[in-house]
């Protein structure tokens, strides 16, 4: 028996002050009050997120009957899941669990998982900072369970916590159900005591609303959710949509318990699943909202630190509407951004980092409306790492390399705010007569500038423009088409054939070159359209195997797998939800025969493992020999390992010179020379190899033991990928290229061994072949370059001094200045044979007359050219842009520009004259 706490029922409604509860009695056990186990009934105000979390944890964990494993946060950026940009739920690090592909020493449990909503079928970017609720980054806390309790148990653990251990008032709790989920709304009704007035039934999967339905994708688990919501009153909204699950603030939904009951195939078939789980998230900022007494997340204690920040530097005002949306957006940005990055994330243009990369872009754009004029979302990073220390790791070592990552980022798009503004103005320029901004141009602004759409828009309707968003839409959904056919992906696979049940056993472990396994499950591939080798591609999961899959930066093993009659080559291994699923070419035979006791003899290629385990040692020592030479602040970003190279990213603020990529490549080679041994422990427990001083990744999850690599005195990591035995089999390191990736982040490739071998043989042989070219020995190579760099420049200068007429073109313009509106004005066409070195006559003549206005124009090719200019002294005065829009229409052309620089051309050559002539009159109007 277990008793829960409720007010006093009255015609089935829950009714009756708190001093009034009464007991009821169930026939399972579950637990005792939060106060039992020492934690504090607080009042409502009372709560601090930190408490909420550990509360929320404490109940799962401790409370007798309940004792679920509590489970770490997993990164943010997913490292075995490709399907995800982020991680962005609590199930993510539980999928293989859920589908029943994978078994633990637990089947209960409770985490706090950090999430991004930020892209795909789940994306709120849009839409925070405009509501209460909308974030990019959000905790989820969250309790499982796989095939152990189900609906009953679930929904009383959450009534129980809300209203026994939180507090919430039982008669401000709704609750919404799937259409058809009689059995939950029984409980609720029922066993809870519910009043049915507050149970709602929701969705209708078969009209196409899965309100209230989950399902993991188009195909697979799913079944029914019941989701608890409060009531905060009509302060937190009275709008049309502030009803019982409208998408108003009013009725905030807290909490979802899914139960996954059943499977869906391709053709929406729904069968029970042989095992059914629960799978429940609580939003952190939402309960936290609730019991804090606040009508949105930005209330919180959660928001209201960076808030009170950001109005501190910028001196905005929250109180005001308008700021107060910028300062939210602001404030959630760099909370993402700050754990993002923090847990590997970067930026680029690509994926996820260009996700990121948008959503920096975005904070920084509110923050111009605030006012800012440079870079300060990195001012904000201290504040957040306050609010989160104690919750998450967050080293100094991690921030401080986050810091330098977004200062340089943010800093980069300031600068670029302004070129896409240049842009923005030659665009609205070229089409004054149509007053639309193509869409076309509105895409180049967003893909090349970040400039988001709603701000062009923004700014092309403050000039009296619209966008071509039709345009627009086009072209992205063009770019999203390529990067899709570019993707790795392998299309619409084949159906499952099932030969056997469960997951097998997996990868058998290092050092296995062959061995036997059986056929568990295979499905055929389509081949892509630039797929060159034309032979039947199919996927399989084995009984065991040989093969490692692609992991930690080393790409997976390449081998055979053979037969009766069968012959596969082993192209790719991957883990999918935990499995090892293996790729294969059909080389001889098909797979039509194959039955559950067919045997295959799986064999390794050992050559192309042996040739890649040496540059995955090999990157340990280059981690080891960079922060041996740069510093402590080194980080590992990313890494790939494979037969021929590494490749090795890691944290650093710029460009490595010369001296230090020797320094590194002479440590590194130095340890390869001591021929130290390489001492590989498994089953270490990690907080042991930790206080051992191993290296482990920041962001990556890590379980309760782990498998350390010591390659020397020098280097120690965790890893579970292959290894050499000593150092010295890696033979030499050759430093190839270090480049930069992103913000803060640099590139080193290199090789080892063979290809250190091939990479040192072609460049004594580019050396060589250079040598002959220049008619020089190749020890007098670099001064024969030195003296033909010099020959050039010479000439080059020699070239443009005879385009400018070694300066009497200068000379002669300066002396038919004339004063109009107070300033110099040289107005003239003159003879030149290219815009550029037009373009230099006019900066040449701002040079020596830092006030004046300067318009050219000349016939090049047989088509005019204007290029205008104004002096820095009196760019505010003059606007070149608008005199050469007024004069480019007379030589039939267009152009336009910035205020101080600009440019345009016709068709007409013979009226240059005519056109340069109106430019005293335009001058004299705008100085008046």
């Amino acid at each position: 028996m277990f008793s829960v706490l409720r007010p006093g029922v009255a015609g089935g409604c829950l009714r009756g002050p708190i001093d009034t509860w009464e007991c009821l009695h169930y026939h399972q056990s579950i637990p005792r009050p939060l106060t039992d186990l020492g934690v504090e009934r607080m009042e409502m105000m009372d709560w601090d997120q930190k408490r909420i979390r550990r509360a929320f944890l404490d109940y799962f964990v401790n409370r007798p009957g309940l004792e679920h494993r509590e489970v770490a946060s997993s990164p943010l950026i997913p490292r075995d899941d490709d399907t995800l940009l982020f991680t962005n739920a609590g199930m993510n690090q539980f999928k293989s669990l859920l589908l029943g592909e994978e078994k633990r020493d637990y089947t209960r449990a409770t985490s706090v998982q950090k999430c991004i909503r930020a892209g795909g079928k789940h994306n709120d970017l849009d839409a925070v900072g405009k509501d209460a609720r909308h974030l990019t980054f959000f905790e989820m806390l969250g309790n499982w369970s796989f095939g152990d309790y189900y609906k009953l148990e679930a929904i009383r653990m959450s009534w129980d916590l809300s209203v026994n251990g939180f507090g919430l008032d039982p008669e401000r709790i709704y609750v919404s159900v799937y259409k058809d989920d009689d059995e939950s709304v029984e409980i609720w009704r029922d066993e809870i005591g519910v009043d049915p007035s507050r149970i709602y039934r929701f969705g209708d999967v078969e009209q196409g609303d899965e309100e209230n339905f989950w399902s993991m994708g188009p195909t697979g688990p799913c079944g029914p959710c019941t989701e608890l919501f409060y009531d905060l009153g009509p302060e937190a909204g009275t709008g049309p949509e502030d009803y019982m699950g409208g998408e108003g603030d009013r009725y905030m939904e807290f909490w979802n318990n899914v139960f996954m009951q059943s499977n869906r195939d391709k053709d929406g078939n729904v069968t029970p699943l042989a095992m059914q789980s629960v799978d429940t998230g609580m939003g952190l900022e939402r309960i936290t909202m609730i019991l804090q007494g606040k009508t949105t997340v930005f209330e919180t204690d959660l928001f209201q630190p960076i808030i009170k920040e950001i109005q501190r530097i910028s001196g905005g005002d929250w109180s005001d509407k308008a700021q107060r949306v910028h300062m939210q957006v602001i404030a959630d940005h760099i909370r993402c951004l700050t754990h993002a990055i923090s847990d590997g994330g970067q930026f680029s243009n690509q994926g996820r980092d260009y996700v990121l990369r948008r959503i920096l872009r975005r904070a920084v754009r509110h923050g111009r409306m605030l006012g800012f004029e440079q870079p300060f979302l990195w001012r904000l990073i201290p504040t957040v790492a306050e609010l989160f220390e104690g919750v998450y790791e967050l080293p100094e070592g991690v921030l401080s390399n986050t810091t330098d990552a977004i200062k340089e980022e943010e800093g980069s798009f300031f600068t670029t705010i302004d070129r896409g503004m240049g842009m923005l103005d030659e665009v609205m320029a070229s089409h004054e007569q149509a007053k639309v901004v193509p869409g076309a141009d509105a895409f180049k602004l967003y893909d090349t500038y970040g400039f988001p759409l709603d701000l062009t828009e923004i700014i092309a309707e403050e000039k009296g423009f619209s966008v071509d968003k039709a345009g627009f839409e086009e072209k992205m959904q063009a770019q999203k088409d390529m990067g899709r056919k570019a993707g790795n992906f392998y299309g619409e696979a084949g159906e499952w054939r099932n030969l056997g049940e469960g997951a097998g056993e997996g990868f058998a472990g290092y050092g296995h070159a062959t061995m036997e396994a059986t056929v568990i499950r295979w499905r055929t591939l389509p081949l892509k359209d630039e797929d060159t080798d034309r032979r039947p591609l199919v996927e399989m999961v084995l009984s065991r195997t040989p093969f490692y899959a692609e992991s930690g930066g080393e790409v997976a093993d390449h081998g055979t797998l053979t037969g009766p009659g069968v012959v596969l080559d082993v192209i790719d291994v991957q883990k999918v939800t935990g499995l090892v699923h293996h790729f294969c070419r059909v080389a001889e035979g098909d797979l039509e025969g194959v039955e559950a006791s067919t045997i295959f003899t799986a064999t390794v290629d050992l050559h192309r493992r042996s040739q890649k385990t040496v540059h995955h040692t090999a990157t340990h020592l280059l981690h080891a020999g960079l922060q041996q030479i740069l510093g402590d602040h080194v980080q590992q970003k990313g890494s790939v390992v494979e037969p021929d190279r590494l490749r090795f990213d890691f944290s650093h603020k710029g460009p490595m010179s010369s001296e230090e990529m020797d320094a590194v490549e002479d440590w590194v080679n130095d340890r390869i020379r001591r021929n130290d041994e390489v001492l590989i422990t498994d089953g270490v427990p990690i907080e042991e190899a930790k206080a051992q001083g191993v290296v482990a990744l920041f962001g990556e999850k890590y379980g309760d033991s782990v498998r350390t690599v010591r390659a020397g005195v020098d280097s120690f990591e965790l890893c579970g990928g292959n290894h050499v035995s000593r150092t010295g089999d890696i033979g030499l390191m050759r430093i190839v290229t270090e480049t930069g990736v992103s913000a803060g982040v640099r590139r080193i490739e290199a090789v080892v061994a063979h290809a250190a071998d091939a990479h040192d043989r072609a460049q004594r042989d580019l050396i060589r072949t250079t040598a002959q070219a220049a008619k020089a020995e190749p020890i007098r190579l670099p001064q024969r370059v030195e003296g033909l760099l010099q020959e050039i420049k010479d000439l080059k200068k020699a070239l443009d001094k005879a385009r400018r007429g070694g300066g009497s073109v200068l000379d002669t313009l300066l002396g038919q200045q004339v004063e109009v509106a107070g300033v110099p004005l040289v107005a003239a066409v003159v003879d030149m044979d290219d815009r550029q070195a037009l373009s230099a006559l006019v900066d040449a003549i701002r040079d020596k007359l830092p006030t004046a206005v300067v318009v050219l124009g000349a016939d090049v090719g047989g088509s005019a050219a204007i290029i205008g200019g104004v002096g820095p002294q009196s760019k505010k005065r003059f606007h070149i842009g608008n005199i050469l829009k007024a004069i480019v229409p007379l030589v039939d052309g267009r152009g336009g520009g910035r205020p101080d620089f600009a440019q345009g051309g016709g068709k007409d050559p013979s009226k240059l004259a005519e056109a340069i002539a109106k430019v005293p009159e335009l001058v004299a109007e705008q100085g008046a």
